[in-house]
C-alpha cells in the first residue's frame, strides 16, 4: 500500500500546479487586454483586471478558489493586486502586478497594457 502524501508534499504539489496555472493566467489575461480592453480609461483598468483574474480562474480550474484581497497603485500607470487562494491541498496567496503606458496624465487616459505578472511564492502556500 502507499502512505497518504504529507502535508509538506501537498504544499509542494499546490505550488507547483499554482505556478504552472500562473504562467497560464499571465499569458490569457495579457492576449484579453491586448485584444479587447485597448486604450480603458486608466481609472477602470484596476477593476476590469481583477474581474479578468477571477474570470480566468473560474473557467480554469473548480477547484480552485481566488479571492481579491487588496490592490495598490505603485507608479504612474502600475496596478498592485494581492489575491488569497484555496485548493483542497493548500492555502496560498499570489500577486498580479501590471504596468500601462498612459496616453495622458489624468486618471481618464487611455492605458495600454505594458507588462502583466502573476507572482507565486512558495512562502504564502499553507496546509
Amino acid at each position: 500500500m502507499t502512505d497518504a502524501p504529507s502535508g509538506r508534499q501537498l504544499v509542494e504539489k499546490a505550488f507547483v500546479y499554482m505556478t504552472n496555472l500562473s504562467k497560464e493566467c499571465r499569458k490569457a489575461v495579457t492576449s484579453k487586454f491586448e485584444q479587447e480592453h485597448k486604450g480603458v480609461p486608466f481609472e477602470s483598468v484596476e477593476s476590469t483586471m481583477r474581474k479578468e483574474v477571477e474570470a480566468w480562474f473560474a473557467e480554469r480550474d473548480k477547484n480552485i478558489n481566488v479571492k481579491h484581497e487588496k490592490s495598490d497603485k505603485g507608479r504612474p500607470g502600475e496596478i498592485l493586486m494581492t489575491y488569497a487562494g484555496a485548493s483542497k491541498d493548500a492555502h496560498f496567496k499570489f500577486r498580479v502586478d501590471a504596468q500601462f503606458t498612459l496616453a495622458g496624465s489624468s486618471e481618464k487616459a487611455p492605458a495600454y497594457l505594458k507588462a502583466l505578472n502573476v507572482n507565486v511564492d512558495k512562502r504564502d502556500f499553507t496546509k
